[in-house]
């Protein structure tokens, strides 16, 4: 994720209370239930019918809310938000429908199913043990590449397997990139960890690295 949607590392929001009664609950209310409940079956159906659709385009909606509004719904709005959003892209209900509080019809067509395009896997550039730099730049969608590390040095800890590229994959493309655990020193991320002996381990995508 970018921008303010991506909230790992960054400061400001003060701690976040555990308000729930009963820890024990899985949902504190039975809308939220509800929603995941409908969410599961949505993605399960989207994925079975072979649509084009991915769980990198879904989180690629959730991050085109505005700022205001992302920091401002509760977690399981923004689901709902989701799921309406992909179910008018996917051509599974219109924007009326949603107003009315029920389905036109019986039956629908999906609006225009994207086909998967699937390449083929990339092989490794680094090994455990180089040292790497995190890039910069940025797609332009969504992408996993978190911002405290952008531009930050690091060193390959171990490499993982293939895995298919969340950037593109959230247009339909799957392209299998390797990915690898890469280890970070606290203290090049925060100054104020400046002193710290500790490290945050990261698993990365190759196009995310660059060699240091």
């Amino acid at each position: 994720m970018d921008t303010v949607h991506d909230l790992g590392g960054r400061q400001g929001f003060r701690p976040i209370p555990n308000v729930a009664e009963d820890d024990s609950a899985l949902f504190s209310d039975e809308w939220k239930a509800r929603t995941w409940a409908i969410a599961m079956m949505s993605m399960k159906k989207l994925s079975t019918d072979r649509t084009g659709w991915t769980l990198d385009w879904y989180r690629h909606v959730l991050e085109r809310l505005p700022p205001d509004a992302y920091l401002g719904l509760d977690y399981f709005e923004k689901w709902i938000l989701a799921m309406m959003v992909t179910s008018v892209d996917e051509g599974v209900a219109g924007v009326q429908e949603f107003f009315d509080g029920r389905a036109s019809s019986r039956t629908f067509e999906y609006e225009s199913p994207r086909p998967t395009v699937e390449g083929p896997a990339t092989e490794a550039r680094f090994k455990a043990g180089d040292k790497v730099v995190a890039r910069r730049d940025i797609a332009t969608m969504h992408t996993r590449l978190t911002g405290y590390v952008r531009g930050r040095p690091g060193v390959v800890d171990s490499v993982i397997r293939p895995q298919p590229l969340p950037d593109e994959k959230a247009v339909g493309t799957i392209r299998r990139e390797q990915t690898y655990v890469v280890r970070f020193r606290m203290s090049d991320l925060w100054p104020e960890a400046g002193g710290s002996a500790d490290s945050l381990q990261i698993d990365m995508w190759d196009s995310y690295l660059e060699p240091a």
